[in-house]
């Protein structure tokens, strides 16, 4: 059977997991989601190749060589020069989808350079028509993608924040068939196989068709930023023959524009810039497929499964924290959680949601540190000892009940309630059975409060106060009530002993009644009930006394005070 402490974990534990996957299903914090993995994706440090370099067409090569686009017959000499040092694959990053009718020497020149070559990837791109969304294909032309190796595409979808975090390995006008670039090149050498292509499927794969754009087998990475990864030549330098043949040799290539102003440059996270040359992109696109670097973007049932786990835990931490700092227990769940989703994502490749699960862990520890603000409250208007409502509260409680009976024009009644020779049985028994008595009458008188309106409290030492707040005020029904708690009181069992004789616990009570009005206050009341009390206890006490009517009701069976005498 669980007890109340395993119910309270079960109910943190709950409430965390529903709501993160509640807030995750809804996708409201997707943003600030991809701002944290971008931040994590900066301590991933992806191993780099030694067989990848960038030729870049930068500003050197467009001030020796003259303003851009260039003849085709400057890329027939660096294909030349590049299987002259030996390279691997040359992918070009740069579309040739037209001929240069002025310069037609220089396409032919091209196209016998790509056969001669043999291992190079032209590049293809999509082209979409405003007026009715249909995507054709931009190829290359057929006098070059004949002698072309391969042909690979160039798409770069980026996510809704306009960041580029991952590639599609293929894509196509009505089916996802083209290859991406560096895929393509990476082909050549022979070592991959559709079939095993890696990454996720976001398309619906049901919605093909001539003119619309498909992707497939989506790819997350980390991006190799720091200076030095990929080294790159400038094409100038290549092919007017200043770079070492060995610096070329069995590299695979990818020619494209850096140069500012006319490079394709997308945002990507991580590292000091977040601006990546389309050239580069490419670059990590084969280097992250090369060393198998690749993330998993944790999608359907895995994606809940691990969010759960993690809200789980990240719950239970606050459920054991509950009691002394819920906001402590709040803070430590973040470690936890972070640094789960952190050892998944070092260790595993596995990019795992965390806002979600933050969100639901601090509104589980809101919704505890609220159940502290009002346990303390409450502990702040009630007896310690007792666990009856204190002195402050009872005022308050009895001003308000003070001005509605006013306006009604209703009797309040008020007992005030003393523990007869407390003071002695202290003395005999000691202080901390006195408090315990104390405490097992409190507990007695609270649960004899039936009505809203009626309200017990200690008001100092052994003297106890009930305000009744009756529907039709009778003072008859106020005396039985009071003399049932004298008479019960006798029946609780609370037996002392001196050594030789076991001796009962009983009580006095004063009672009295005002109804409230501009010449009566509370403190009329109080002493017409302290009075009565009074009274009683000279009358001999475990008695109730009426300070209306001047008169004691019977008293059955009435206790011999055994142990103090009269």
């Amino acid at each position: 059977m669980i007890d109340k402490l395993g119910e309270k974990l079960i109910t943190y534990v709950m409430a965390a997991v529903l709501l993160a996957l509640l807030v995750d299903f809804s996708g409201i914090t997707w943003r600030l989601e991809q701002m944290v993995v971008d931040l994590e994706l900066q301590l991933v440090k992806a191993p780099v190749a030694r067989d990848i370099g960038i030729i870049a067409i930068d500003e050197k090569s467009l001030w020796e060589l003259g303003p851009w686009p260039w003849s085709r017959s400057r890329y027939a000499r660096l294909l030349d020069v590049l299987r002259d040092a030996g390279a691997g694959p040359v992918a070009f990053d740069i579309l040739f989808a037209d001929l240069h009718r002025d310069d037609i020497e220089g396409d032919r020149a091209f196209a016998e350079a790509l056969k001669r070559h043999g291992r190079a990837v032209l590049a293809m791109a999509s082209d979409q028509d405003i007026s009715n969304g249909v995507v054709s294909e931009i190829l290359p032309r057929p006098l070059f993608s004949r002698p072309a190796a391969a042909i690979g595409h160039t798409d770069m979808p980026l996510d809704q924040d306009g960041m580029l975090r991952g590639v599609f390995l293929l894509a196509g006008s009505g089916s996802a068939h083209w290859p991406q670039l560096a895929l393509a090149a990476l082909y050549l050498g022979g070592r991959y196989q559709v079939a095993h292509l890696p990454g996720q499927d976001f398309m619906n794969q049901g919605v093909l068709g001539t003119g619309r754009w498909v992707r497939d087998h989506r790819i997350l990475f980390p991006f190799a930023r720091d200076a030095g990864h990929f080294p790159v030549f400038s094409f100038v330098d290549v092919v007017e023959g200043r770079v070492k043949r060995s610096r070329l040799a069995g590299k695979t290539l990818f020619v494209g524009v850096t140069a500012q102003g006319i490079q394709r440059v997308f945002h990507t996270p991580g590292g000091n810039s977040s601006l990546m040359p389309g050239v580069e992109v490419h670059a990590n696109v084969l280097n992250a497929l090369e060393q198998k670097a690749l993330l998993t973007e944790l999608r359907g049932w895995p994606r809940w499964v691990v969010l759960a786990l993690l809200s789980a835990l990240g719950g239970l931490v606050i459920a054991i924290y509950r009691g002394r700092c819920a906001s402590k227990g709040f803070m430590l769940g973040l470690v936890v959680t972070a640094g789960g989703s952190l050892v998944l994502l070092l260790f595993f490749g596995m990019i795992v949601p965390n806002i979600p699960v933050w969100f639901s862990l601090a509104a589980v520890a809101l919704f505890a540190n609220r159940r502290q603000i009002l346990h303390l409250r409450d502990s702040s208007r009630r007896d310690t000892l007792t666990g009856l409502c204190n002195r402050f509260s009872f005022d308050e409680h009895f001003e308000r009940m003070w001005r509605i009976n006013a306006r009604h024009k209703r009797a309040l009644f008020l007992l005030i309630l003393d523990v007869d020779h407390f003071k002695q049985l202290n003395d005999v028994m000691g202080h901390l059975r006195g408090d315990e008595v104390l405490r097992q009458l409190g507990e007695y008188l609270q649960n004899k409060i039936r009505r809203a309106g009626d309200r017990a409290c200690r008001i100092g030492g052994e003297e106890f106060a009930i305000l009744l707040d009756m529907d039709t005020p009778d003072m008859k029904l106020a005396l039985d009530f009071a003399q049932q708690i004298v008479d019960e009181v006798q029946d609780l069992g609370i037996v002392y002993s001196d050594g030789d004789k076991y001796y009962r616990l009983t009580v006095s009570i004063g009672c009295a009644s005002l109804v409230p009005g501009e010449a009566s206050s509370p403190a009329a009341l109080f002493e017409a009930a302290d009075q009565a009390l009074y009274q009683a206890k000279n009358a001999g006490r475990n008695r109730v006394w009426c300070h209306e009517s001047g008169q004691q009701p019977a008293v059955a069976d009435a206790v011999e005070d055994k142990l103090y005498g009269q």
